[in-house]
């Protein structure tokens, strides 16, 4: 994989995921197509865990907009932030682990469509005075935890299509890494175009998620187990709440005076 990502464990009961409203005669596709409009958008909040089976781990929270153009996601502005679980630095040496503690500083990311705006932990050290943006490389306008891209018409269409069960309102399936980076251009980006680890093994990955009346998605529950070198499993977990569907949103980039690019810093 590209990267390790980092997030909240949360459980999500059957229970509570078939109490979302029913979307029985709702097409979803239709649905998320029409949200395809310039200065339109939705709002969210993802929780991601990242844990070592049977060890310690670390917890990031998103929080942010999405803005939607005619063909579907084009922009987002979203602050991130980290923790480690207690313990987690324990067996590393005092300054060591001062220097990690310093990596849950909050941070924000503006993702646009020619370039990405980090700042706070994400945008790293060595920033010059006035400075407190950094520009890099563009990255796909969704959250980094929420693992399967909801905003992706056909993504959506297929992972209802294969399904195990779709039934009032919830849709629950399991898929692979190597199928999502088949299926899906944002997979793709984030975990590399054959979706396998960096010792190319392939993840299992489960899905469920609730379609609101309208047939738009409310909430998505993900879980990925990865499996790394030495045979050890490295469990994903992330749930995503999508609301105000439809709201009037406007991604903006940061004063320029307060932006520096990636490749002028002084590392």
């Amino acid at each position: 994989m590209k990267k390790v990502m980092a997030g909240t464990m949360v459980i999500v009961s059957a229970s509570l995921l078939q109490a979302q409203p029913a979307a029985a005669k709702a097409d979803p596709i239709r649905a998320l197509k029409a949200q395809f409009v310039a200065g339109q958008g939705v709002k969210f909040k993802t929780v991601q865990q990242v844990r070592v089976k049977g060890g310690h781990g670390s917890v990031t929270q998103e929080i942010g907009v999405i803005q939607f153009g005619a063909k579907g996601a084009v922009a987002s502005d979203l602050t991130k932030k980290m923790r480690y679980d207690k313990g987690f630095f324990d067996d590393s040496k005092k300054d060591e682990r001062e220097m990690r503690k310093t990596l849950e500083a909050p941070g924000r990311v503006i993702a646009m469509p020619k370039a990405a705006y980090m700042q706070g932990r994400w945008a790293g050290e060595g920033l010059p005075e006035g400075k407190s943006w950094v520009r890099k490389r563009p990255i796909p306008p969704v959250p980094d935890g929420i693992i399967i891209s909801v905003f992706e018409p056909d993504t959506v269409r297929a992972l209802i299509a294969r399904a195990d069960s779709v039934r009032g309102g919830v849709v629950k399936g399991s898929t692979t890494s190597a199928k999502m980076a088949a299926l899906s251009p944002v997979f793709r980006k984030q975990y590399g175009p054959g979706g396998k680890s960096e010792s190319g093994q392939i993840s299992k990955i489960t899905y469920a998620f609730s379609l609101n009346k309208e047939g738009l998605v409310t909430r998505l529950h993900v879980t990925m187990k990865m499996p790394v070198p030495g045979g050890t499993i490295v469990d994903h977990v992330a749930d995503t709440r999508l609301y105000n569907w439809g709201a009037k949103v406007t991604v903006t980039a940061p004063r320029a005076d307060q932006v520096i690019d990636e490749k002028d810093l002084k590392r």
